[in-house]
């Protein structure tokens, strides 16, 4: 009895997501009741369909200032290529809680894109709920400055599965939503496509792989090809584009001047 009670506000507050299901305030009761089990610095809604930008439905936590909406404005604007959950979302993923760390590249953590965007977006770690929905992939991600522990994922993978009924309920019995208003960028060959620099698709290739986080060893891997060849398509690359690293390559594609 004694544990029990000391879940009661968990209780209390499970009562109102399923008083709220279908209605303007689920999601604000839902990120409520998560806060309860764990500590959390920022929350986000977004639907993801492959070829299209992420839609945003819904921003907790945000600091409501020009930098955030800037940010927000730049994760639409092509940022979301290199989203490691977007990533997985368009090629196919169970319903689920996710880590950052399940779905992200070998080298994630040390990529321009996680080092001078996510890391000041999201936090360091993150985790999603996603469930596959008409039109594509609805994630409810969890940010957070420190990373997130064992013990408090296994607090999270508790409530998993209803968390992933009532999200998908909400949706259900929601009017039906127009198409997208912004259509995606394409993909990061794109943009590449943009400098005329006549890159070759292997250097395309390998210039996607190095901007979402992959080590040399796992871009031969995924590509088939020798961790030598990877060097000479490295080089290329950017010797092509006229940049010295992957610092100014991200910056060119993701930040043109």
């Amino acid at each position: 009895m004694d544990a029990l009670l000391q879940e009661l506000p968990v209780h209390q507050s499970l009562a109102r997501v399923f008083a709220a299901v279908g209605q303007d305030g689920f999601w604000r009761a839902l990120v409520d009741t998560v806060r309860l089990l764990v500590p959390l610095d920022n929350a986000l809604v977004a639907l993801m369909t492959g070829g299209q930008a992420p839609r945003l439905l819904i921003d907790f936590d945000s600091k409501g200032g020009a930098d955030e909406q800037e940010d927000l404005a730049g994760y639409s604007a092509g940022m979301y290529l290199l989203d490691p959950f977007y990533q997985a979302a368009t090629a196919g993923i169970a319903d689920g809680l996710h880590s950052l760390a399940s779905v992200a590249p070998d080298q994630f953590l040390h990529s321009e894109y996680y080092q001078s965007y996510f890391r000041s977006v999201v936090g360091a770690d993150e985790l999603q709920f996603m469930v596959n929905v008409d039109g594509g992939v609805l994630g409810l991600s969890l940010g957070r400055r420190t990373a997130f522990e064992l013990q408090e994922q296994g607090r999270l993978l508790c409530v998993r599965d209803w968390v992933l009924a009532a999200m998908r309920r909400h949706v259900q019995l929601l009017p039906p939503q127009g198409p997208a208003t912004e259509a995606g960028v394409g993909d990061l060959a794109a943009l590449l496509e943009r400098f005329d620099a006549r890159l070759t698709v292997r250097e395309i290739d390998t210039a996607r792989l190095i901007l979402q986080g992959f080590s040399s060893k796992a871009i031969a891997q995924r590509m088939n090809i020798s961790p030598e060849t990877v060097k000479v398509h490295r080089r290329n690359l950017y010797h092509k584009l006229n940049v010295t690293g992957h610092g100014e390559l991200f910056a060119l594609v993701l930040r043109p001047r």
